[in-house]
């Protein structure tokens, strides 16, 4: 086995060095991830009897090929999150907590080269074997002791020092030589790859992070007190009462709240040209804050015994109350954000607070199954940090870059449209970036006639038509001389779009 896993590790890294010497991300991205998931099923098909790891291999799985289709930043991030939360979850208890997976990776990364080193042996004649991890203690501690005093002396005199020179100036020499015949970038490259490919060597083993996930259950037991009966109640019961009336007030406020979010934001509301950043940015940001606060407020009271204490159902009434509307609260940010999308268009950070609010969502569903089923808060961590993993990984099967470009331009005569930032879109997006005279004419008249702050000649101002044929240019001779590894489905879409075009 450990022969097995050396040979999957040293193949693994071959395969990156041709993926990726001298190549930009692209297919080679998914062909790198999709080879890496199989490798793990089929040598390591126990691993993925646990429900997570299942999981984050789909995720791997998803995100290698979601890059190929279209190469975006965060969807390389993902790949990389999952790489290295496959590399965490390699124990012998299963995780079932991906926050605990995180920490994990770490450990078992640097755990991983151990794996690696163990899988070779030197052996003598006799058949007695130096272990690598041996002759590694007997030679690199000596060298950076020799290379330590080397240091010393030439700091400590001139001469020894300008000695050392000459010999460095030889053995440099010596290897420009050598350089002539080997490529240090495909060394590099290698080297790389390997620190990925170690992932083949790792084998399961016991982690304290394992252990500690293995110790949290998704259901709560109640916990005896060495206090006398009648004092624990006691405290319950002021417990209870403290819950009571900080929900109900808390409620009065969030209906007091709602009833002006109603009238003024989901009814009343009318633009009149202003920038929408109270209404949106800050507004938007300290009711999100108070939400994830009343989130971890309902944790608190229902976080013990306070679950079996009997008299607890005004409590649980109210609690589901203040979750309820909290989940109108949550629609309100909502109706903000799509008025903001209404009148300035999409943007990146738009869109990640309407997934961050499906996340509130899911967060407020689970509470309340928390509190219905005496659900542990160890659960409801598990739920969300899965459903927020989840969340990242969707966000990666959409091209935003296009959908972003088609939207705003083609919602010019109700949304201002952000120059600067259109022309910042990747290039997946640069057939729809790509505008005639006629319809930059079109886009400005309607701009000027329907936002109070737009302007004639924005378009020459912030010089939008060169940088965007400057970038087409750019584009266009990039693509064609690039390597069949190197392909993005979208931007060779996009490439076909421009030719016709032309």
């Amino acid at each position: 086995m450990k022969l097995l896993s050396y040979v999957t590790t040293l193949l693994a890294t071959l395969l990156f060095v041709i993926l990726f010497f001298e190549k930009s991300l692209g297919l080679n991205v998914a062909i790198y991830g999709v080879s890496t998931l199989i490798l793990l099923v089929v040598f390591k098909t126990s691993f993925f009897k646990a429900l997570l790891p299942k999981v984050v291999g789909s995720g791997l799985l998803l995100t290698s090929i979601m890059y190929y289709l279209y190469a975006s930043p965060f969807t390389l991030f993902m790949v990389i999150v999952s790489f290295a939360l496959l590399i965490g979850l390699h124990t012998v208890v299963p995780i079932r907590n991906v926050l605990y997976a995180i920490p994990s990776a770490f450990a078992n990364y640097f755990a991983s080269f151990g794996d690696f080193v163990k899988s070779l042996k030197f052996r003598k004649v006799s058949g007695r074997g130096l272990r690598l991890s041996k002759m590694m203690r007997i030679i690199f501690l000596p060298i950076f002791i020799i290379l330590l005093f080397l240091a010393l002396y030439s700091m400590g005199s001139t001469y020894f020092s300008d000695a050392v020179g000459r010999v460095l100036d030889v053995i440099a020499d010596i290897v420009s030589i050598f350089t002539k015949y080997i490529n240090i970038v495909a060394i590099f490259v290698a080297i790389v790859g390997f620190f990925f490919g170690v992932i083949h060597s790792l084998q399961l083993r016991s982690s304290s992070f394992s252990r500690l996930d293995a110790e949290h259950q998704d259901f709560l037991t109640r916990t005896k007190e060495k206090i006398r009966r009648s004092f624990r109640n006691l405290d319950l019961q002021i417990e209870y009462k403290s819950g009571v009336f900080q929900l109900s007030s808390l409620c009065v406020l969030l209906i007091g709240l709602l009833y002006l979010e109603i009238s003024n934001v989901w009814i009343g509301f009318q633009w009149e040209g202003e920038l929408l950043k109270e209404l949106v940015h800050e507004g938007t940001y300290i009711l999100i804050v108070a939400i994830i606060i009343s989130m971890g407020l309902t944790i608190y009271y229902f976080r013990k015994n306070l679950n079996f204490y009997k008299g607890n159902k005004s409590l649980k009434t109210i609690a589901y109350i203040w979750i309820a509307l909290n989940g109108f609260l949550v629609v309100s940010v909502g109706i903000r954000t799509m008025y903001y999308i209404q009148y300035f268009g999409l943007a990146y950070k738009r869109i990640g607070v309407l997934f961050f609010l499906i996340l509130c969502i899911i967060g407020l569903v689970s509470l309340a199954y928390k509190i219905t089923d005496k659900r542990s808060t160890y659960y409801l961590v598990r739920v969300n940090a899965l459903a927020a993993y989840s969340t990242l990984i969707a966000i990666c099967l959409v091209n935003w870059d296009s959908m972003i470009a088609q939207y705003n331009f083609s919602h010019y005569k109700t949304a201002f449209i952000h120059l600067p930032f259109m022309s910042s879109l990747s290039d997946k997006a640069l057939p729809y970036l790509s505008l005639t005279d006629e319809q930059i004419a079109e886009i400005e008249s309607k701009q000027v006639e329907q936002i109070p702050f737009a302007r004639e000649g924005y378009f020459d101002e912030v010089e939008y038509q060169t940088k965007i044929q400057v970038r087409i240019h750019t584009f266009q001779e990039r693509t064609v001389d690039r390597h069949w590894l190197e392909s993005v489905w979208a931007e060779d879409r996009a490439y076909q779009k421009l030719q016709s075009k032309e």
